[in-house]
């Protein structure tokens, strides 16, 4: 392969050129004219062919089939250099007929040699020069299937079909597109996925629909179509995610032969929501007893959940098809350090979805939630918790249907930013608020006190200012109120001491001044009061009347007085305390002996 070529010309031992002599090439220097003179020997020629051919053949070095060539010998005019044709004139004056009998066995067992040398080199150097040539190509062919390898004849037909059921939820651009996920995943569900190529080749060619499936979903029926969508969208999750390296597992995605509720494996480990067991991928559980099922082929399919709260290096953005996931009940993303661009806005769409989850994913995940999916009438939960992205926000406008049924949102340690927007007040169904250790800013709006569901409020570790609101003292069922670690000034509200249900107050390491509301002696379920690091002061008598308090910091304040006597009177449990900076007077409560 370096340029280094060896070649022979069969010919005497004097250097003369044999009569009838084949001189072959094999990229040799240039050669000498002169040297092209015949001689009219002929006893020893074929044998001496037949030894430098074979030489040829043994010390050739070679990589095309243009390396060993016959080279014709010049035509000059002159008899005796006049190459092929001199070679037919018979030196002993005999005539041409009787030449030509004489040679014609010669010439046949030269072609045939030299036949046999051009085939033996051909067979090494022609494979070792195409040899990686071919695996090249066969490795861009499997990697990039055009419209005319993966879609001819019949195919191509199934294609124009799939086409034609997949644009009510994506571009037709995008699906001609074999570049775009959603390309590759139309591509996969025509030319590779057999369950899929079943349904699209028994149209009934009457009604123009696909066959049913076995029983279907509760919500996306038994229609042959909704299937075939099902399965090219779970198909653009997964190259949409998997753009710049494949998944870590694939958790049996793509398998063309399984049904799509077998998309998954399962791991026994301890996860919110399936306990001990935990199928990763693509789960779906039966109408009659929640039963794992891994296919519709006895009973019809309740919902399926997608879960991936496992390290699998999913990488992109989620899809906007994955918005028609009707039938999902429960979307899960955990620990994706490489997932990209906010929740499609097409996700008000998920008729179906109960909750979201999207824990520990990376820094360039994120955006403003979708609007729509705050009016999603079954949704339950939306869980977004310690993600790295830094441009997360709730949008400033949502219409909130009175059929709402959201109870949790739980938005923790994600960097959201911006004021509470007013919508929030109208999710009546709303029990657990958390929008801790972010970025809000702003005053807390009285509105919040319209949730009149809510039990848990946590709005610590923000840039709230301001007053605390005095409708906080509204919400009938709370049971925590956390607002610490944030910028409020004022007084604490009076109207607070009416929630007889709550046992927990942080109201800690704020601006806030005054005095301890005489109404908090209604307190009667508070079991921890955080007070520590703000400006109160006056007494702490009101404190006597916390029957059941065990956890009391006031730290850091300017109260004044006595401690009450009859402090933690009224627990057995164990009592944590925490009173230094202050300016307390007199001695320990005789209650503090008993304590443990």
């Amino acid at each position: 392969g370096s340029g280094i070529h060896t070649g022979y010309v069969s010919g005497s031992d004097d250097g003369n050129i044999d009569e009838g002599a084949v001189i072959l090439e094999g990229f040799l220097p240039e050669d000498d004219p002169s040297r092209r003179r015949r001689s009219r020997a002929e006893s020893t020629r074929e044998q001496r062919t037949r030894e430098h051919v074979q030489r040829l053949i043994d010390n050739a070095i070679t990589l095309e089939d243009s390396a060993v060539r016959p080279i014709p010998i010049e035509e000059d005019g002159d008899e005796e250099n006049n190459g092929v044709g001199a070679a037919q004139i018979s030196s002993s004056g005999r005539d041409d007929d009787e030449a030509v009998k004489s040679e014609s066995p010669c010439w046949l067992v030269t072609l045939l040699w030299l036949l046999i040398a051009g085939g033996i080199t051909l067979a090494i150097a022609l494979p070792l020069s195409m040899r990686g040539k071919s695996e090249n190509e066969a490795q861009d062919a499997k990697a990039s299937l055009s419209d005319a390898d993966c879609l001819p004849g019949e195919v191509d037909v199934r294609f124009e079909l799939a086409k034609s059921i997949l644009s009510s939820i994506t571009s037709p651009d995008l699906l001609v597109d074999e570049s775009t996920p959603q390309g590759k995943a139309i591509r996969w569900i025509v030319c590779d996925d057999s369950i899929s190529v079943q349904l699209l080749e028994n149209q009934d060619p009457v009604s123009g629909n696909l066959p049913k499936q076995k029983h279907g979903f509760r919500l996306g029926g038994d229609a042959g179509e909704a299937q075939v969508i099902r399965r090219y969208i779970l198909a653009t999750l997964f190259y949409s995610t998997s753009q710049v390296s494949p998944w870590n597992d694939s958790f049996n995605f793509l398998s063309a032969d399984l049904h799509e509720c077998n998309w998954h494996k399962n791991y026994t480990r301890s996860n919110f929501p399936f306990e001990d067991f935990d199928p990763v991928g693509v789960s779906c559980q039966d109408e009659m007893d929640g039963n794992i099922l891994l296919d519709d082929d006895q009973y019809p399919v309740e919902f399926m959940m997608v879960n991936i709260r496992i390290d699998n290096d999913l990488n992109g953005p989620l899809p906007p098809e994955i918005g028609y996931l009707m039938d999902c009940r429960s979307l899960m993303l955990e620990n994706h350090l490489r997932l990209t661009g906010p929740l499609p806005q097409t996700m008000g769409n998920m008729a179906g979805l109960f909750s979201v989850a999207l824990l520990l994913n990376g820094p360039n995940f994120g955006g403003e939630l979708p609007s729509s999916l705050f009016q999603l009438n079954y949704l339950n939960t939306i869980h977004i918790q310690d993600n790295l992205g830094k441009n997360w926000s709730l949008p400033p406008n949502v219409q909130v249907g009175d059929d709402t049924q959201l109870e949790r949102l739980l938005l923790v340690r994600n960097s959201f930013a911006g004021i509470i927007p007013p919508w929030l007040a109208k999710l009546k169904q709303l029990q657990t608020l958390d929008l801790s250790m972010n970025n809000f800013q702003g005053a807390i709006p009285e509105a919040i006190g319209d949730l009149s569901s809510v039990k848990y409020l946590n709005l610590m570790g923000n840039n709230f200012t301001g007053a605390i609101p005095s409708s906080l003292g509204k919400l009938p069922a709370i049971e925590v109120l956390n607002l610490g670690n944030n910028a409020l000034q004022g007084e604490l509200p009076a109207p607070i001491g009416n929630l007889r249900t709550l046992q927990l107050l942080d109201v800690g390491s704020n601006e806030l001044t005054s005095t301890i509301p005489s109404s908090f002696a209604n307190l009667e379920s508070l079991k921890y009061l955080v007070l520590e690091s703000n400006r109160f002061n006056g007494t702490v008598d009101v404190l006597e009347s916390m029957k059941n308090l065990t956890i009391l910091l006031t730290r850091s304040n300017s109260f004044s007085g006595a401690l009450p006597d009859g402090l933690f009177s009224g627990t057995s449990d164990n009592v944590v305390v925490d009173i230094g900076d202050n300016e307390f007077t007199g001695e320990l409560p005789s209650s503090f002996a008993n304590m443990s």
